[in-house]
């Protein structure tokens, strides 16, 4: 302020003084707000009140306003402050203020009342639940006038504040994620763009994904599951180094941008290696991880949708969990989704179909069981290979409904060759691990054995190495289950995971089924110690030992000199339609 400015003021008459600083209040409270932060808010505020008052002063604004800076603390800080207070700000004022500006401070806040003297003001700040302090240090008296305009201007400051606040908040929703207040899907778009107009050479973007995250929600409750995602952010932030952007995309999926050396899928993973511990549970955290390279050229939905097809893809590979993106990857993607599209509509409109493949005994070679498996004609006219829809089946979850389809056809067909004079064959499924962690999965079971009068001894449900490993504890529990039912279980395609052999005790198994893969070759040395480990383990667990995939009779005969019970092959049958399963049955013979 200029010393003519000060003496034209000085010579107004207090009416004059009055309605020039209500004028300027007014003035100022009708412009919209621009204020991008807390603190350049109040730095505009003061500037208004150094504008009305025509007397020398510092002062500071105190506020319990931790939120509009994204602190977690709930003490009073300092906002806004003069020039002999700037270093204060976003300071704890018990750390800042001297113990005479802290005691007056305190005061305001709890007695919500103006205090004046003659080298102070202290003025409290209120509107809709916001609460604020303004603190003056003056070396001239607070004269009636300026107290006057004081007032009026803290007034017109509480409704910008909470105007402030209400922006902030609307801001925060449009740009953060309500619980972790990481960057919201939104934001971390923005990141991606000044990513790339600061482009460095091997920058990338990761998207994590938290492995069965539905399950602790389920199991253990969304308190719990909020804790993880909590727990989860907070431990990228301070595990990734400085400077690294990280956003909640999803629920359980987090994005990342980095250089490639700090966010690579090593030290992500490593991040995971130690328990998340959340009150009383001690919870083992794994994750998927899909990548993407950054570049100049693309738009930022470019390529977190790269990133997002490469974590689709680890999530469906029975493999790898860290995937990172190339083009081809978004052309197979696409035919994948057509796929899953075309197979979901040719089930709605009942055009699955399910055939039946002969269990024999390998010493009489007669038929003693019957494979239920899903086929699939596409409009083509083609039949879709299984190893190729039944994977999309597990991604989608259709093959919770697609499975329950089989088991009761199976059943339909069990109970009809039963009344045909094939009394003594039983009819095995196969089960999806999505399928277990239907609650309805065990009750499903026993209803439909029940309602169709078969014997549940002769219902056999098959599971996969796989199966065990994803739901341990779940899947232990429902097979014994249905083990006291009456129904058997087999293990599927035993020797091509990574068998804990500790849940092999606990499963209650009837049938230990070997893989074709290692059927097939029985020439090769590693192969055949392979399947006599497997068969000897049947043995010694009490176990009848079938092998898959028998094609040529010398298959057989080694396979039955080696101690295998059963098998299945071409050399016995190919599966057959279910219109064409009673003719197979009367006409059975072995070439």
């Amino acid at each position: 302020m200029t010393k003519a400015t000060v003496l034209s003021i000085s010579n107004l008459s207090d009416s004059q003084r009055l309605m020039r600083g209500i004028a300027l209040i007014n003035q100022h409270t009708v412009e919209p707000p621009s204020s991008p932060s807390l603190h350049s808010f109040f730095a505009k505020q003061l500037e208004l009140i150094k504008l009305v008052l025509d007397i020398p002063f510092e002062a500071v604004f105190c506020s319990r306003a931790g939120h509009l800076i994204e602190t977690p603390s709930n003490n009073v800080i300092v906002v806004g402050a003069t020039l002999a207070h700037r270093d204060e700000v976003y300071e704890n004022v018990d750390s800042s203020l001297s113990l005479r500006m802290l005691k007056l401070m305190y005061t305001c806040f709890e007695t919500q009342t103006d205090n004046f003297s003659s080298d102070y003001a202290v003025v409290y700040l209120n509107y809709s639940s916001l609460d604020a302090v303004l603190l003056l240090e003056t070396s001239e008296p607070v004269d009636a006038i300026n107290l006057l305009l004081l007032k009026s201007l803290t007034v017109q400051i509480s409704i910008k504040f909470h105007s402030f606040n209400l922006f902030k908040k609307l801001k925060t929703t449009t740009f953060k994620d309500w619980l972790t207040k990481l960057p919201n899907r939104s934001e971390f778009l923005n990141q991606i763009s000044k990513a790339k107009s600061d482009y460095q050479q091997s920058m990338i973007i990761a998207l994590v994904d938290i492995k069965h995250f539905s399950d602790i929600n389920d199991g253990l409750g969304l308190d719990i599951g909020n804790s993880v995602l909590l727990d989860v952010a907070n431990r990228l932030r301070q595990e990734l180094p400085k400077g690294t952007n990280i956003g909640r995309i999803t629920g359980d999926v987090f994005g990342i941008i980095g250089n490639e050396k700090d966010i690579a899928a090593e030290n992500i993973h490593k991040i995971f290696s130690k328990s998340f511990q959340i009150g009383p549970h001690c919870l083992p955290i794994n994750v998927n991880i899909g990548i993407c390279s950054l570049t100049k050229d693309g738009d930022s939905s470019d390529f977190l949708r790269g990133a997002t097809i490469a974590l689709n893809t680890a999530k469906a590979s029975n493999s790898e969990n860290v995937i990172v993106y190339d083009t081809q990857m978004e052309a197979n993607s696409k035919e994948r989704l057509q796929t899953l599209r075309d197979l979901q509509s040719d089930f709605e409109s009942q055009k699955l179909e399910v055939w039946y493949q002969p269990q024999v005994d390998l010493i009489s070679e007669e038929i003693v069981g019957l494979e239920a498996l899903v086929r699939w004609k596409n409009a083509d006219g083609d039949y879709v290979s299984p190893e190729r829809f039944i994977p999309l089946a597990e991604y989608s979850g259709l093959i919770v409904d697609i499975g329950e389809w089989v088991f009761e056809e199976a059943i339909k067909t069990l109970k009809m060759v039963r009344t045909s004079g094939f009394s003594n064959l039983r009819m095995a499924v196969n089960v999806s691990v999505l399928q277990f962690r239907d609650i309805n999965f065990v009750n499903f079971i026993k209803q439909t054995i029940t309602k169709h009068q078969v014997n549940p001894a002769l219902v056999e449900l098959e599971i996969t190495e796989g199966v065990v490993m994803d739901e341990p504890q779940i899947v232990v529990i429902a097979l014994h289950d249905l083990k006291s039912f009456g129904v058997t279980i087999a293990i599927d395609d035993f020797g091509t995971g990574f068998s804990s052999m500790s849940y092999l005790q606990k499963l209650p198994l009837d049938r230990l089924k070997v893989d074709r893969s290692f059927v097939s070759d029985l020439n090769d040395k590693k192969n055949k110690v392979i399947v006599q480990s497997i068969l000897s383990l049947g043995v010694q667990l009490g176990l009848v030992t079938i092998a898959e995939g028998v094609e040529t009779r010398s298959q057989a005969s080694m396979m039955l000199r080696m101690g295998a019970d059963e098998a299945q092959g071409y050399l016995f049958s190919d599966a057959v339609r279910s219109d064409e399963l009673m003719s197979m049955l009367i006409n059975y013979k072995v070439s």
